[in-house]
């Protein structure tokens, strides 16, 4: 699923650049894992599998990463399918497409209820007044279990990540990653460090432990940022499932479909997920999702 929806980026990088005029910051740059031999060992089925896969050693680790990858890392692998985007340009030019295409948005306006009447959904209750729906996606992220009075519960919990931004002047090439950090570069010059995962609740603050955590492993994989600037930080909350695998596929109430639980891989799967559930609401069946259905945890509870 995170390959096929990694691999539609390009295109949909292309037609939202030419619908809207905004560049989405998606580059086929790669990625450097680094880190010990056995850390490294867990990826070697995806070579067997015959995914593009480099496992490369010290002198084509700093040519790969344009030297910055520091002393202590001797190992790593290559992955050069993958690529970055930046999620806020990716938000600005969905915002844009939706509005040019006439969809109503209505910002700062929660959902406080689902309408559901003989066991089918037909909309949703907000504090401007009801909207009225065939069919409802709830795509509502950590929130996603935000109706008590549902017959079943959404089974989504709030994961903090905590992300330090930097300022660096120097060559980025590609995102590099050990077990504590991932460095994310930007076209301008900045260079993303995450991220923590902490399950705190619905707090977003950034906290002293979480900078100094991320600072200190991003220091230790790439030594030339401990003179980068402290230009941001920010925390999000990732919206984790109990098994890892997300909520895909309508719900025990007819009408009401999940789109939730992506944890890290929202924003990778976010293009294959809008497809699937797309087709699923208009009737192709183009694949099995059972796998992710929400079932699976409603069936569960039934059987405890």
């Amino acid at each position: 699923l995170a390959r096929e929806s990694r691999d539609l980026y390009p295109d949909w990088s292309d037609a939202l650049r030419q619908e809207t005029g905004l560049d989405i910051g998606w580059r086929p740059t790669g990625v450097l894992r680094c880190g010990t031999p056995d850390f490294l060992e867990r990826f070697r089925w995806q070579r067997d599998a015959g995914f593009p896969l480099d496992w490369l050693d010290g002198p084509e680790i700093a040519r790969r990463s344009a030297g910055r990858v520091g002393p202590a890392f001797r190992q790593a692998l290559f992955f050069p399918s993958d690529s970055v985007v930046a999620s806020r340009l990716l938000v600005r030019a969905l915002k844009r497409s939706l509005e040019m295409r006439g969809v109503p948005l209505l910002e700062g306006v929660p959902v406080t209820r689902f309408r559901v009447a003989a066991g089918i959904c037909n909309g949703v209750d907000t504090p401007a007044g009801p909207v009225s729906a065939e069919r409802v996606v709830d795509a509502a992220g950590a929130w996603a279990n935000l109706d008590p009075t549902l017959s079943f519960a959404i089974p989504v919990e709030p994961v903090r990540g905590q992300i330090v931004e930097l300022a660096d002047d120097g060559p980025f090439p590609t995102v590099l990653e050990s077990e504590d950090v991932y460095l994310v570069p930007r076209s301008d010059g900045r260079v993303l460090a995450g991220a923590t995962v902490e399950r705190v609740g619905f707090r977003k603050d950034v906290t002293a432990r979480g900078v100094a955590t991320l600072l200190a492993a991003a220091v230790e994989l790439a030594p030339s940022l401990e003179n980068a600037r402290l230009s941001d930080a920010w925390a999000g909350l990732r919206p984790g499932t109990p098994d890892g695998l997300p909520l895909l596929g309508e719900s025990p109430i007819r009408g009401l479909y999940l789109a939730a639980g992506h944890f890290r891989n929202g924003v990778l799967l976010a293009p294959l997920t809008a497809l699937l559930l797309a087709d699923l609401m208009t009737g192709v069946a183009s694949r099995d999702l059972s796998p992710f259905s929400p079932d699976r945890f409603v069936e569960a509870t039934r059987a405890e």
